[in-house]
């Protein structure tokens, strides 16, 4: 195979091949000190049950099972300076950003047209780091050569010091709360098999007013990795969704480039990075073999189709379900939780 650039082949064990053999194996057991810490915090039911219960954290409603992981990882984690490690708030572009990072990382490993993300999941290629540590499967992460490409949806304040501190680099995106809105009831429609056996919109619309929700409030969320983006900007690129919808092939390399892993011309001019961005356009990725079947394990007890991660991949819907009236209040909200950070929605 050509190698195009100055990227190294990454022989190594592919992600998936170690998530599934560490399945129903756990090795590490929740710390009692964890327990008793996590017994002291105050609770909130979520108002979606993928989410439920939600634990408050630092000023964050973080669910339970993702703090228990948190927390191992605070105790556990070991960055690498080559870690890339991808954060969004739910709903916000995670599983494009995970195909465009792993493409990117992998262009020299595989032929694109026989690439891992035609047959699976861009979730068992960059895995959630405190799923993995949560499920006591931390030996995933560290079975991952380097570069490793993982994810998470912690806010910048609740991840350990340690990745804080480290050379590595974060990839952080953040959309429209409103199309996160969208994208969240939808998602919670699928899982739990309809409409009836959810909240209603409103009630969740509300929860996100709030910021009384999985990883809220979004506000604060996005703050956290924009004040850092700004104080460090090589650790942190700071994405947004519909800028990458406008100009893929522009963010794109922008990536490559933060990574460390940039296009070199021959690849430039051989049309590699439109080869890229296509293996991992949203119609691309709904449609391909690995996401049409599969069950995802990334929230315990939930059984979550590989598809219900691929609806639209638009920006704007959230027109089809907001009256004027709501958009104007929770932009008037977020509006007024970022005024003075240089930050516009």
């Amino acid at each position: 195979m050509t190698n195009y650039g100055s990227v190294p082949r990454l022989d190594f064990p592919f992600p998936y091949k170690i998530i599934e053999e560490a399945n129903n194996h756990l090795i590490e057991r929740p710390s009692e000190e964890h327990d008793a810490l996590l017994a002291t915090l105050p609770l909130q039911p979520s108002i979606t049950p993928h989410f439920n219960p939600m634990l408050l954290y630092k000023g964050f409603w973080i669910p339970k099972f993702m703090l228990q992981g948190a927390l191992a990882m605070e105790q556990r984690f070991k960055p690498r300076p080559t870690d890339i490690i991808l954060v969004s708030f739910p709903k916000s572009g995670t599983t494009w950003l995970k195909a465009m990072i792993f493409a990117t990382l992998t262009r020299t490993s595989y032929p694109l047209d026989q690439h891992p993300l035609h047959t699976h999941n861009p979730h068992q290629c960059v895995p959630f780091i405190e799923r993995e540590f949560a499920t006591g499967r931390s030996q995933i992460i560290e079975a991952i050569p380097s570069p490793r490409a993982m994810s998470s949806h912690l806010p910048f304040s609740i991840l350990p010091k340690t990745i804080a501190d480290s050379d590595c680099r974060i990839v952080y995106v953040w959309r429209d709360p409103k199309d996160v809105l969208v994208s969240l009831w939808h998602f919670t429609e699928k899982i739990m098999g309809g409409a009836d056996k959810i909240p209603t919109f409103e009630q969740l619309y509300d929860s996100l007013c709030q910021g009384v929700n999985g990883f809220g409030p979004i506000w604060n969320h996005v703050l956290g990795y924009w004040e850092e983006s700004k104080r460090r900007p090589e650790k942190i690129i700071f994405l947004k969704y519909e800028n990458i919808l406008q100009e893929p092939v522009k963010h794109a390399k922008q990536l490559a480039h933060f990574i460390g892993c940039p296009y070199s011309e021959a690849e430039e001019s051989q049309g590699v990075v439109e080869q890229i961005v296509e293996l991992c356009s949203f119609q691309k990725l709904k449609n391909s073999d690995g996401n049409k079947s599969g069950i995802s394990f990334a929230v315990p007890d939930q059984d979550i189709s590989y598809s219900y991660l691929f609806r639209k991949g638009e920006a704007g819907d959230w027109k089809n379900h907001l009256t004027r009236e709501m958009a104007e209040r929770l932009d008037t909200i977020i509006e007024e939780k970022i005024k003075g950070f240089g930050l516009k929605i």
